[in-house]
Order: structure tokens, then C-alpha cells, then sequence
């Protein structure tokens, strides 16, 4: 075998493990985020007009 050809199968494998690790890190950075975000307190739903001032004319 060409030491080209295994440099190039070398750098295959190494791309692959590559994105592999990243794709892993990824998923995991998402899970951290997606526990973040259900145990954050919900927002009271705000009234549509509750507190605000209008006038009302009759």
C-alpha cells in the first residue's frame, strides 16, 4: 500500500472521529440546555388589560 493511500485512510478515520466527538458533544451541551430550560419557573400569563389605564367614554 502507497503511503498516500494511508495517509489518506488514516485521515478518513480521523475525520470521522472527529465529527463523532463533536456530534456527541453537541448532544449532550443540548441536553444540559433542555433540562435548563424545564426546570425554569414558568411566567404567569399576564392579563390583556388588567393594571393598564384607559378611558371609556359613555
Amino acid at each position: 500500500m502507497e503511503i498516500n493511500a494511508m495517509m489518506a485512510s488514516q485521515l478518513t478515520e480521523l475525520q470521522q472521529t472527529l465529527q463523532m466527538s463533536i456530534l456527541d458533544k453537541t448532544l449532550n451541551a443540548g441536553a444540559g440546555v433542555v433540562e435548563l430550560l424545564e426546570t425554569m419557573p414558568a411566567p404567569a400569563a399576564e392579563h390583556p388589560y388588567k393594571g393598564q389605564l384607559f378611558d371609556a367614554q359613555v
